[in-house]
């Protein structure tokens, strides 16, 4: 198992911010909107907490969530950064 970097190396990591889509499911498409940003945050915890995705996600902000049910998805704007080597799974 790798070491952590130093504080220092964190500020060198690749960062930007993104739209990322998720399509709805039929549940979903009844849901009102608390229960959609619940399920939204669960999704990109999911994400963050999964060796094999590249970056950390920050939740987005109210405004930055677009719920479509006609194309049944959900669009976020997020932030994210890459995560460091730790944090990936070995291959």
């Amino acid at each position: 198992m790798a070491s952590q970097p130093s504080p220092d190396e964190y500020d060198y990591r690749e960062e930007g911010c993104s739209l990322f889509e998720w399509p709805l499911t039929d549940d979903a498409l009844h849901m009102g909107a608390g229960e959609l940003l619940d399920s939204l945050i669960d999704a990109i915890r999911r994400l963050n907490s999964d060796p094999q995705w590249d970056r950390t996600l920050l939740f987005p902000r109210v405004g930055d969530v677009v719920v479509d049910r006609d194309r049944r998805q959900i669009t976020a704007r997020c932030m994210w950064k890459i995560k460091v080597d730790y944090q990936m799974k070995e291959s």
